[in-house]
């Protein structure tokens, strides 16, 4: 067979996208390091038309549409201790793989002004749990009274030598950069210690108050709690939201 491939993209226009007003710190250059982070990692599909509807035209779905849930638990960190979650959208940017964030919590302002400042993330102010009992992890977002997302691995298995990692898709995020709109990704890198993969499951989720409604978790795919040392570089690169990374819309940000 001939012709050219038919590419898919998010439909969302860029206009409507939702653009975290503080401006990213270009400034920063230093690495900061969480000794021993913890991380729950989860996904789940979600219906292909409300990836689509949800995704800038400037991003491509991931086939099927997947839906990303992490927390992460600082004990004692240069940050101070902190737990912060967000929730996001698979997808690429030309052939790299990433999630366009929906939400983002943490009842520690220092890590919402250190993430907002360094990544783009939109932080709000909740009651974020990460917690590792004998039969299960899990992760929770309460917001006053309402429980906005109740997910949890259990069956867990150990994973060890060489297998004993996992690959997270960096979170990508709308901000300004240099009083740009832009989409930021999460640069992170990872010094794994232990590792564990287990069965998904969902007790509470509330797409509506984590940003769309439309996204609602259909089908497991993958559970995973980690223990490493966190390294978190300055962010490099940005990309337009309504021009894709394949037409010219990836570049380095200029500091």
């Amino acid at each position: 067979m001939s012709g050219t491939p038919e590419l898919l993209y998010g439909q969302r226009a860029a206009a409507s996208v939702a653009v975290n007003p503080a401006a990213l710190d270009t400034a920063a250059t230093e690495t900061v390091v969480i000794e021993n982070a913890e991380i729950l990692y989860v996904l789940y599909e979600v219906p292909m038309q409300a990836a689509l509807a949800a995704l800038p035209v400037a991003l491509h779905p991931s086939i099927p549409a997947i839906y990303g849930m992490t927390f992460v638990r600082a004990r004692d960190a240069a940050l101070g201790p902190f737990e912060l979650a967000w929730c996001g959208i698979a997808c690429r940017t030309g052939i790299k793989p990433r999630h366009f964030i929906q939400a983002a919590y943490s009842a520690s302002a220092t890590a919402r002004e250190f993430f907002a400042a360094r990544y783009g993330f939109a932080c709000q102010e909740a009651a974020v749990s990460l917690r590792e009992t004998f039969d299960r992890v899990r992760g929770t977002v309460v917001t006053g009274d309402a429980m906005l997302l109740d997910v949890a691995i259990t069956d867990a298995i150990p994973l060890v030598g060489a297998g004993a990692l996992i690959k997270y898709s960096p979170a990508l995020n709308a901000t300004r950069v240099n009083g740009q709109a832009a989409l930021v990704q999460l640069e992170a890198a990872y010094d794994f210690k232990r590792v564990l993969r287990g069965r998904p499951g969902l007790a509470a989720f509330d797409g509506g108050g984590l940003g769309d409604a439309a996204l609602r978790p259909t089908q497991p795919i993958a559970g995973s709690f980690a223990i490493c040392d966190l390294h978190l570089m300055p962010a490099r690169f940005q990309v337009d939201i309504a021009t894709p990374a394949e037409a010219g819309g990836a570049s380095r940000i200029q500091r």
